[in-house]
């Protein structure tokens, strides 16, 4: 025994020997890496996607936060000449507490090798689990500085565990297999963060649409330039000592994360059920709140379901939002009609899950609350897990969307964002445009606008391009059917516009879609340059250099007796803040000069009797 401890020590330079060179090859060190989040529209299930194996193929992979391992489909297609399994007994299988050694009794083939230490991958949407082959390979994701992708950096030696093609049903159209996210050694972050030596964090924002997930710590930067690692609360991340995964061995503790919930308000009043569900029980596992991404929506203990429902009832009712019947999955609907819409979605009561102390609390509004079901149905997106579930409060991925998660692995905390909404983001704004990577756009320098050579006033600084982030500035787009404002700027010039325009005895009425700016047609006359309006200037580098938009270009007739003003409201954190679109663009012509790095304008055409269509098609021969 006397030899053990450097015995130990052999190991531990074994594991470095296999593990840490393999990702020490590359002289660049990424702080961080990045990978695109994607939600599929008919599963719910949220897809990520990295490069493995020699050559590199792009995998699309189900992102599982609480997955133990990347596992891999390896019985389809699966061709890489650094494939390599894992032999009993090696470093390999002891960081992957793999315990499980076996033959295969076919050709050797990726999954199926002799002498090889196994695992038990599983698809935790269908919970069904089965042994696989464990690995190596390599794989490749982008790095980022927090407001860009850079970079491509590999893993040479990753490891993951294979598995056969049936363990892929009931996953999304297109995937691979899964990403686990988990508290293990062979989950990505702890992987990666070896790999790298960078901090063993992690930060996942999900999306209706796109989102987006680092490995390592901030910055995490949404358009328009706002770091999201500034705006967390911390809470603890509690261990669950036994497993929660549908197979494993005795004594495995769950590769889940759990928080502490310790009561349930709405609108700031408790909700009143058996709050030892909250606890997690030390000797099965059983009860707690964890936070799933492969959850679609939040899953309560039958009893917990009922008090929270019927405080969201009753709260409902004091505002006069009308039950209805439930919409499977949802037992819990109503009327729209007397919903308001809000910048945090709709105005319903606010579930608040009350954490370690009276002051932590995580906040779930009507964006992360409601569910659309129909035009006139909203549905309280919260499903009854039954009266015996593994886990009390399982907090699923509609509830996530949005707001910005950060898992510290080292201190054990989970730093969450809030709604992103309430300071004008989402987790759909990270910037994907590499670093580096010039837009292929044509921008123009727009220093202020003029209404009848009155200036507008707003916040000019958004007419300039951020050099970090690529916000803001003026584009021109042929794309783009009418001229886009960024918000503020569209109240501004709609409100000089509509005052200029009543100066003239011109009557504003009721906006058509997509139109918020509509006049009646009856006191406009008619001109060569179109409709008589107030002429819109754009001033470009100096006084003198103006692009002036007349009537033609201004106004759309909509019918008869209605004319709008041909410009829509982009919103309050558009990418570019003036987008000059294919209306306000037509008979003027436009010269783009490469080599001098210029735009030649000529105006509106009919103010020389001549137009865009005029040009002589017949062959000169």
């Amino acid at each position: 025994m006397a030899n053990s401890p450097n015995f130990l020590r052999l190991i531990a330079l074994f594991q470095l020997f296999f593990i840490a060179p393999s990702f020490a090859q590359q002289s660049f060190r990424p702080k961080a890496l990045v990978v695109p989040v994607t939600k599929d529209a008919s599963t719910l299930q949220y897809v990520t996607q990295i490069n493995q194996r020699t050559p590199l193929v792009p995998l699309n992979l189900v992102l599982d936060i609480g997955g133990q391992f990347l596992w891999v489909d390896c019985d389809t297609n699966y061709i890489s000449s650094t494939y390599r399994p894992a032999r009993c007994r090696s470093a390999q299988c002891s960081l992957a507490r793999s315990t499980a050694c076996g033959d295969c009794f076919s050709a050797p083939r990726p999954g199926c090798n002799n002498n090889t230490c196994g695992l038990t991958p599983d698809n935790t949407i269908t919970h069904t689990a089965t042994s696989g082959e464990l690995a190596e390979d390599t794989v490749s994701v982008q790095s980022t500085n927090g407001f860009n992708p850079g970079r491509n950096v590999t893993v040479s030696r990753f490891l993951f565990s294979c598995a056969p093609s049936f363990l892929l049903q009931g996953l999304a159209t297109g995937v691979s297999g899964m990403a686990g996210l988990g508290r293990t050694k062979i989950a990505l972050p702890s992987q990666l963060a070896s790999a790298f030596s960078f901090h063993r964090k992690f930060a996942v924002c999900l999306s209706s649409s796109k989102g987006v997930a680092f490995f390592g710590d901030g910055p995490y930067v949404l358009l328009p330039n706002i770091d999201a690692s500034q705006l967390l609360t911390f809470t603890p991340l509690l261990l669950n000592p036994v497993s929660t995964a549908s197979a494993f061995s005795q004594g495995e503790p769950s590769a889940e994360y759990f928080i502490g919930v310790k009561s349930i308000r709405i609108d700031e009043k408790a909700v009143r059920f058996n709050t030892t569900l909250l606890s997690i029980n030390s000797n099965d596992g059983v009860g707690g709140t964890k936070i799933s991404s492969v959850n679609p929506y939040t899953v309560l203990e039958a009893s917990i379901f009922k008090a929270v429902t019927e405080a969201f009832v009753k709260a409902s009712a004091a505002r006069n939002i009308t039950r209805v019947a439930g919409v499977a999955p949802f037992e819990v609907c109503f009327s729209s009609e007397n919903v308001l819409a809000t910048r945090l979605g709709a105005s319903v009561p606010t579930i608040e899950l009350v954490l370690q102390n009276q002051k932590t609390i995580w906040r779930i509004f009507g964006a992360n609350s409601m569910v659309s079901v129909s035009d006139k149905v909203l549905c309280l997106g919260f499903v009854n897990g039954g009266e015996t579930p593994r886990t009390s409060i399982v907090i699923g991925g509609y509830q996530l969307e949005n707001n910005l998660l950060q898992f510290d692995l080292a201190a054990s905390r989970l730093g969450f964002s809030s709604l992103l909404f309430g300071i004008r983001t989402t987790c759909a704004n990270f910037n994907f445009t590499s670093a580096g990577e010039p837009s292929a756009e044509y921008f123009i320098g727009v220093k202020s606008i003029r209404i009848d050579e009155k200036a507008v006033r707003f916040n000019t600084t958004l007419l300039s391009i951020n050099s970090n982030d690529g916000v803001g500035g003026t584009k021109i787009s042929s794309v783009n059917p009418y001229t886009v404002l960024e918000a503020s700027i569209f109240k501004a010039v709609t409100e000089a516009f509509v005052k200029a325009s009543a100066a003239r005895n011109i009557t504003r009425v009721a906006g058509v879609a997509p139109f918020e700016v509509c006049f009646s047609s009856e006191n406009v006359l008619a001109t060569r340059l179109g409709a008589s309006v107030p002429t819109i200037e754009l001033v470009l580098q100096n006084q003198k250099t103006i692009w002036r938009i007349f009537g033609a270009n201004s106004m759309v007739s909509v019918s008869d007796k209605v004319l709008c003003l041909g410009f829509v409201n982009g919103g309050e954190t558009p990418r570019t803040s003036i987008v000059i679109g294919g209306y306000q663009l037509e008979n003027n012509l436009l010269q783009f000069d490469l080599a001098a790095s210029r735009l030649g304008f000529s105006s509106l055409l009919f103010g020389i009797r001549t137009t865009c269509a005029n040009f002589n098609f017949t062959s000169a021969v």
